[in-house]
């Protein structure tokens, strides 16, 4: 069984493990430094207004369950905070942590979407070596961590959803019909019938180069 978070607890430490890898002269974080961190508007899905006192109150939780660490420095007036990340997913392996971390943050992503959002963080060659890093996370024999969404209408790729957010909907049947997460656009109408017909011209020109 694996830890869950809330989702507070999982933009904390999300943020907190993104600045540790992005601003290493920075980190650990304050208090203050880790609020405006959580609340910023770039890189963070959903965007959140987190106050002092929320983050505060889920940190000490985080501490208490050895998933975050409070520090004080000699001669610092505030104490300070970094992540247990490892302890969470029981691995140091940093292309896991990369993008764990970003699925924490921004939710549901895609294989191309994670290469492309951990360039920060840590380095994929390929997106086939992202697949290939979901798939051992979402098979683990000790609970998987990750899991492989229904492919959407009018998307080329499936995307990948972190587990340890508590409340999440059972996961559905590969290739079966799932609700699009709140805040996800459908498909247009109208650019899916672009795309029908491109194809349809495509087909016809083919044909007509075929030898009679």
């Amino acid at each position: 069984m694996i830890e869950q978070l809330t989702p507070l607890e999982a933009r904390i430490l999300g943020s907190l493990v993104e600045k540790s890898l992005t601003t290493p002269e920075l980190y650990p974080l304050t208090l203050n430094s880790l609020v405006n961190a959580c609340n910023q508007k770039t890189s963070r899905d959903p965007v959140m207004t987190l106050g002092h006192n929320d983050v505060e109150n889920a940190l000490n939780g985080l501490v208490e369950r050895k998933l975050a660490a409070r520090i004080h420095e000699p001669g610092a007036r505030a104490a300070k905070y970094t992540h247990r990340i490892d302890i969470l997913l029981g691995s140091e392996d940093p292309k896991a942590i990369g993008a764990v971390c970003i699925l924490l943050l921004r939710g549901a992503q895609t294989p191309g979407e994670l290469k492309g959002r951990t360039e920060r963080l840590c380095r994929f060659e390929s997106t086939a070596e992202v697949e290939a890093l979901m798939a051992e996370l979402s098979s683990r024999v000790d609970g998987p961590i990750v899991r492989r969404l229904p492919r959407q209408p009018g998307q080329m790729e499936a995307r990948y959803q972190q587990l340890f957010t508590a409340g999440m909907d059972p996961p559905s049947p590969e290739g079966g019909s799932s609700p699009l997460p709140e805040g996800t656009p459908a498909a247009e109408p109208d650019r899916v019938a672009r795309l029908e017909a491109r194809v349809a011209a495509l087909e016809a020109a083919f044909a007509a180069f075929r030898p009679k």
